[in-house]
């Protein structure tokens, strides 16, 4: 495996990764993927020629590790130990993906491990209560690893001096179609596929979800199954939110997305997945915005959104003071 870095403006820099018949690209702008080519398909949506252009306007977060909470906080406020806490509202009244700066917004340091089987990508941040409202401060790691298997592992290790909340994700978009065409032939599979429903501020507005296997009753389910159902409950969640952006619980933490070609497995310590097929691209009035919706799907692995609002002081996202944090996810890309 060869690996070399490439150094853009900004201060923004690109980990290569070379392992022949796959080719992977990170950097250290929101400790983010860039660039996952299966010999000549790119399976992940990016930009790393104009990296240093593309990625600081990009409002899509492609490939950033998000935080500290990835997904929505309603009324972007919350409870913690009986003391309240108001943060920056960036989506409505909601607080998204940790605010206008989070993890996806900030330079990481970074150390390249080259083992004999893989090669390790160490991104290291600090991150103090007063940058973004959340109590405490942080020391982040988020580790990419890569591997002569073709297997793309990303390790998440925090710490805080006080309680807080942390609930990391990326928000890779995957496409496996070689000509990039929309991933509605895409299918899912896996043992459970229960999906919240959600409301118009895309907040979960049930605690029971939808079974998936049982409403289809066949396997796998194609994006498109789901999109032209018929089924009352499951047409309203997509005619409002015209795709995915739902949390899904999943069977013994692995997901399998694939299509006529490729196979992506996806393996996680997470309790939950959030699928997200990119269902409006209009927001980015840029020349770099060649996107239309559902030209990608987002996996991202993590906690359920609002979870410290819905559950209080049994959030899982709850991380307490000096408590080493640490979850793993792994994808892993093959040809069928």
């Amino acid at each position: 495996m060869i690996v070399e870095v490439e150094k853009q403006n900004h201060g923004i820099d690109l980990i290569k990764i070379d392992n022949d018949d796959t080719y992977i690209v990170f950097t250290n702008y929101g400790a983010r993927i860039v660039c996952w080519k299966y010999h000549d398909n790119n399976i992940v949506l990016g930009n790393k020629v104009e990296a240093d252009e593309f990625y600081p306007e990009n409002p899509y977060k492609f490939g950033a590790t998000i935080g500290r909470y990835a997904g929505r906080i309603e009324n972007a406020s919350f409870n913690l130990n009986n003391k309240y806490y108001q943060l920056e509202e960036n989506e409505m009244t909601n607080q998204l993906h940790g605010g206008s700066n989070g993890l996806d917004r900030r330079l990481f340091d970074y150390e390249i491990q080259n083992n004999i089987t893989n090669i390790k990508v160490i991104f290291k941040l600090q991150i103090q209560s007063k940058e973004d409202g959340y109590p405490g401060d942080m020391m982040i790691k988020v580790i990419h690893t890569y591997d002569v298997e073709h297997r793309w592992t990303i390790e998440y290790e925090a710490t805080s001096n006080e309680d807080t909340l942390f609930n990391p994700t990326n928000h890779v978009y995957f496409n496996l179609n070689r000509d990039n065409n929309v991933i509605d032939n895409h299918s899912i599979i896996s043992e459970q596929l229960k999906m919240y429903p959600i409301d118009q501020n895309h907040l979960i507005s049930s605690q029971q979800p939808i079974d998936l296997l049982e409403r289809f009753n066949h396997r796998p389910i194609q994006f498109q199954d789901i999109f032209n159902s018929e089924d009352k409950q499951i047409k309203e969640q997509i005619y409002f939110n015209k795709g995915l952006d739902h949390p899904f619980d999943i069977g013994h933490h692995r997901l399998i997305v694939e299509n006529n070609e490729f196979a992506l497995d996806v393996e996680t310590t997470m309790t939950n997945i959030v699928i997200f097929t990119f269902n409006d691209t209009s927001e980015w009035k840029s020349d770099f915005n060649i996107y239309k919706p559902h030209s990608g799907v987002a996996l991202e692995t993590q906690y359920l959104p609002n979870d410290i609002n819905n559950e209080g002081n049994k959030a899982k996202s709850i991380l307490k003071a000096n408590v080493p944090f640490y979850a793993k996810t792994i994808y892993h890309i093959s040809e069928k």
